[in-house]
């Protein structure tokens, strides 16, 4: 008795359950996720899941979630769901995170050299009026010496 071959559209299923979560055993997981690659997970040819329009509307939402969320992943606002990640991805990754801390610091030591220069400007102001108050107390101890008051 023979098993029965599942039907190319339970291949295309399975292979896009495959590839959604991480599991592929035809081709690569990394990069986006396409309505050809799932006909390549599924062992089929070009453009074959087109002969399925209602597996078509079931996976589109899929796919686009799927490609959506591995986009903000790259973007580094999305650490949930893993995706797996080719290395020049990873780079990326790592290249956009200390672009955004270089970012943040540069902006915080702009935040302090303002700061420095307005406490500077205030030192300067209260040194001067210490040294003129120091001139007046001088001037009147002279004062008040000369006249022995």
């Amino acid at each position: 008795m023979k098993t029965a071959k599942p039907t190319a559209e339970q291949r295309l299923h399975e292979a896009l359950n495959r590839l959604i979560n991480g599991e592929p055993t035809k081709v690569k997981s990394k990069g986006q996720l396409t309505l050809n690659k799932i006909n390549k997970e599924a062992g089929l040819g070009h453009s074959y899941i087109h002969k399925f329009p209602r597996l078509i509307e079931e996976a589109t939402p899929i796919i686009e979630k799927y490609n959506q969320d591995r986009k903000l992943l790259l973007n580094n606002y999305l650490n949930i769901k893993e995706v797996e990640l080719s290395e020049l991805e990873k780079l990326r990754i790592e290249v956009n995170r200390e672009r955004d801390l270089k970012d943040k610091y540069r902006n915080q030591k702009e935040d302090l050299e303002i700061k420095l220069k307005k406490l500077e400007s205030l030192n300067n102001t209260l040194m001067y009026r210490v040294f003129e108050l120091q001139n007046d107390i001088n001037s009147s101890v002279t004062y008040m010496l000369e006249n022995k008051v």
